[in-house]
């Protein structure tokens, strides 16, 4: 019984992952050039979801063998044990240069199966320069019936030259109705859905670990952020979040805080957080607040240094608060 159940709850996972993949207009456009026969021999796929994105790059995998879970292939590419589909790294390990040599020799033989080979590396943006640089050559011009797919969560790390030879695939963050969605169907009714959904900042896997329960850790941070009004306590709380793991639900939780507090200012409220947040600072500064940190939502996958990211939002918002209690 005990088995029968998490089979369930495994495949409404993945059921609610797959939805929003085939969704994605990155998907649709590799189902295009597949179906016309026009794939690339490389992709770059950009998601920023780092729990779902090797789950991700398979989906497109079985489109590029064109197979689907169910039948035998696909049931193996899933599994990562198809013999022609190799997934990297391998659990548990991290794709480095002696991984890379591998792989590079590997690619020099016939498919074992079929006519066609497919080389999936998750995670990229943790490749080293020197692993990057080994694969160069052989994303550029690989053996006649190799493709390559690589997925990373934020593309700073990855070499321009890495960037300029394949073809660039990027997963948006969902909107929330999206998001909410694909919570209720992986566990309907739950009480943080929604919650889940509007401070996950468009990334899935976030709002999955917000609704089991991190909701009241990203949302304590949020409030916190937002009680710093002068540089100097910004500046402590900027490095005192610069390690935290959910960053982006962080600053979605603060723009919505933004959003909440410049209402209760204008409507008023019961919420006594929200009055208290709506007192530290000017209705201007609030809604300039949300500009702010939706700009900082946008920015994030483009910026490797988290502290320095959060502290120039909260000196902006701080400036803008300063400059309207001076008129």
């Amino acid at each position: 019984m005990c088995g029968s159940i998490q089979t369930s709850r495994t495949a409404r996972k993945g059921a609610a992952v797959e939805i929003l993949i085939k969704n994605s207009t990155a998907y649709k456009i590799f189902c295009r050039e597949a179906d016309a026969g026009r794939l690339a021999h490389a992709y770059m796929l950009s998601f920023e979801d780092g729990a779902n994105l090797r789950e991700a790059l398979k989906i497109f995998a079985l489109k590029y063998f064109s197979t689907a879970a169910e039948e035998r292939c696909g049931g193996q590419i899933m599994r990562e044990v198809y013999p022609d589909c190799k997934i990297y790294p391998e659990p548990g390990k991290k794709f480095n240069a002696e991984a890379a040599v591998a792989l590079i020799e590997d690619s020099a033989m016939r498919p074992t199966v079929g006519e066609k080979k497919l080389y999936i590396i998750s995670s990229f943006e943790d490749c080293s320069p020197i692993v990057q640089n080994k694969l160069l050559k052989v994303i550029e011009e690989p053996p006649a019936g190799v493709g390559f797919i690589l997925g990373a969560t934020t593309l700073s790390p990855v070499l321009s030259t890495i960037l300029s030879r394949v073809r660039l695939l990027e997963i948006a963050p969902f909107t929330q109705q999206q998001i909410f969605e694909a919570l209720e169907r992986r566990q309907p009714g739950r009480e943080l859905n929604r919650l889940a959904a509007e401070s996950c900042g468009g990334v899935f896997g976030d709002a999955v670990a917000l609704a089991a329960g991190q909701f009241s850790e990203i949302h304590a941070a949020a409030a916190e952020i937002l009680s710093a009004t002068d540089a100097a306590k910004a500046g402590a709380l900027s490095l005192k979040y610069a390690d935290t793991k959910l960053k982006k639900p962080v600053i979605a939780e603060i723009q919505r805080l933004c959003y909440r507090a410049a209402r209760t200012s204008v409507c008023g409220g019961a919420d006594s957080e929200e009055k208290k947040i709506a007192a530290a600072w000017s209705l201007p500064a609030l809604i300039k607040g949300a500009e702010i940190y939706g700009g900082a939502l946008r920015d994030i996958k483009f910026n490797a240094y988290y502290s320095a990211l959060l502290y120039g939002a909260m000196l902006s918002m701080i400036e803008e608060n300063t400059r309207w209690q001076k008129l």
